[in-house]
């Protein structure tokens, strides 16, 4: 079951979104925005996970330098990321929450 807190957090811009587009085009909305924050959490993962190989590689301070503090951004993004992805994942589930306890919006 949903956590309450979260379900209130985020109800508001439910009932906005299924008043204005509909509960199909929300749902599709919703599953959109959750997909393409989780590839853009995947292929962040794979850049960094690239650029800390790399980072062994490096025998010029300069360039070494250069590449720690693109990781530190990539982190920090990665970061930002992880919330954005968290949530898209709260707002799905408390569509599917608002849906449950809203029969008749199905109607």
């Amino acid at each position: 079951m949903l956590d309450e807190r979260i379900y209130k957090e985020h109800y508001e811009t439910i009932l906005h979104m299924t008043r204005n587009l509909g509960i199909d085009t929300t749902d599709d909305c919703l599953r959109q925005e959750l997909s393409s924050a989780s590839k853009e959490v995947a292929v962040l993962r794979e850049k960094i996970l690239n650029m800390k190989a790399s980072l062994h590689q490096k025998t010029n301070m300069d360039e070494f330098r250069h590449l720690q503090y693109d990781l530190e951004d990539a982190q920090a993004l990665l970061d930002n990321l992880l919330h954005k992805l968290r949530t898209s994942d709260e707002r799905y589930l408390c569509f599917k929450e608002y849906l449950r306890r809203n029969p008749k919006e199905i109607e």
